[in-house]
């Protein structure tokens, strides 16, 4: 075979090989529990009831919303991101409180005098953002085949949790089936055996 078309096909089998283990995004938005906002519509906000400890504190955790989805068959999570702002657009404050997915920590506003608590002087609002480590996919991995993460949080101190624009990024790989490895060492055995011919 003259070296031009052979270069050719070893590039081919490489992509095709390379295709076959191509990764993709599944970006997604909760379904929110119900709540008093207050300035509708709110549809990428949560504007939790306000607590004034006239009840035991702390209250009981506070069920935000649940993230739903579909991982394609053959496709694996590799990674997964969540990110937000503590505030909204109609209230740039939240109660002191922590956020969790599935029972795992993502994000924390720790103290009444910390920006997400108290405001920031140009009334911006504070944003957040969690990877999941390797272990935290290990852990969720039957969530993440079911389709559904819970989004909750625990309020700490008074006012009323204030979440906005809440988007859980997935990131997802297909398996790759034998025919596709089988294409891609074979590119590159042929790759190999070419460059120690030259």
């Amino acid at each position: 075979m003259p070296v031009k078309p052979l270069r050719h096909f070893l590039l081919a089998c490489f992509i095709l090989g390379c295709a076959s283990l191509a990764q993709a995004d599944i970006i997604v938005t909760p379904t929110f529990d119900s709540s008093n906002q207050a300035a509708p519509p709110d549809t990428t906000d949560y504007e939790g009831n306000f607590y004034d400890f006239s009840t035991t504190f702390p209250p009981d955790p506070i069920t935000i919303g649940t993230f739903t989805f579909i991982i394609p068959t053959n496709d694996v999570v590799t990674g997964a991101t969540i990110s937000g702002t503590f505030g909204d657009q109609n209230i740039p404050v939240t109660a002191v409180t922590d956020l969790f997915v599935d029972g795992i920590d993502v994000a924390g506003c720790d103290s009444t005098s910390a920006p997400c608590a108290a405001g920031t002087v140009d009334g911006s609002l504070v944003p957040w953002s969690y990877t999941f480590t390797a272990t935290d996919l290990q852990n969720l991995s039957a969530d993440f085949a079911g389709g559904s993460l819970d989004f909750t949080a625990v309020q700490d101190s008074f006012g009323a949790v204030v979440v906005g624009t809440p988007s859980l990024d997935i990131q997802v790989a297909q398996t790759p089936e034998p025919s596709s490895v089988f294409t891609l060492v074979g590119g590159l055995l042929a790759f190999a055996a070419w460059r120690r011919r030259k």
